[in-house]
C-alpha cells in the first residue's frame, strides 16, 4: 500500500492507492465502480485552478495554459483510476453570460461528443449546477454521461464533471 498525495480542493488530504489486495481483504482500483472512482477522481481535480482555465481578454477567450495542463493531467489520472471502466473525462462550464450555454474547457484523453463547440446545456447539466447533485444521461444503448458538480475551495460550483463510459471509438487527444 502507497500513499498519493492529493492536491486539489483537499489540500494535504491523502488517498491510499490499494494496488493489489491485500490479506486485509481491500478491494483494488481495478474493483471499484465508476461512484468510488468519481470520489476518489473529485479529490485531486481543484475547482480553484478549474475556475481559472479560461481568460477573457480584451473580448477574446483565452487559456492559462499553466491551469490548463494541471487540469488536464487531474482528468488524465481520474479516467485511469480504474481502466476497465473505460471512462471518457470531460468538464464543462457554463457560459457567464448566457447560462443555457456550456463550454467544454478541460478534455481528458477524448473529445465530448459535442466536440469542441459551445452547445446547449442538457438538463442534466442544469440540474447538476442547481442542485449539486450528480446527473445521468443515457446516450444511446452503450453510451451513458454521467454529470458531477465540481466545487471550489468556498464550496461553489464552478463547473460539471462529464464521465462517457461506452465510448467506441475514442479521438486521442
Amino acid at each position: 500500500m502507497t500513499e498519493v498525495p492529493q492536491g486539489g480542493r483537499g489540500g494535504n488530504r491523502r488517498a491510499l492507492d490499494y494496488d493489489t489486495k491485500g490479506d486485509d481483504g481491500m478491494s483494488t482500483y481495478l474493483e471499484l465502480d465508476i461512484d468510488s472512482v468519481v470520489r476518489i477522481g473529485l479529490m485531486y481535480l481543484d475547482g480553484d485552478r478549474f475556475e481559472e482555465v479560461l481568460l477573457d481578454r480584451h473580448g477574446h477567450t483565452d487559456y492559462d495554459f499553466a491551469r490548463f495542463t494541471d487540469v488536464k493531467n487531474d482528468l488524465t489520472r481520474l479516467e485511469n483510476i480504474n481502466p476497465k471502466l473505460n471512462l471518457c473525462a470531460v468538464l464543462w462550464q457554463l457560459h457567464p453570460a448566457n447560462r443555457q450555454v456550456a463550454i467544454p474547457v478541460v478534455a481528458g484523453k477524448s473529445l465530448p461528443l459535442e466536440e469542441w463547440t459551445r452547445t446547449a446545456a442538457s438538463p442534466e447539466m442544469l440540474s447538476v449546477m442547481e442542485s449539486g447533485r450528480p446527473q445521468v444521461k443515457k446516450r444511446n444503448a452503450s453510451r451513458i454521461s454521467r454529470y458531477y458538480p465540481v466545487r471550489n475551495s468556498d464550496d461553489e460550483i464552478v463547473g460539471i464533471l462529464e464521465l462517457l463510459q461506452g465510448m467506441e471509438q475514442i479521438e486521442d487527444l
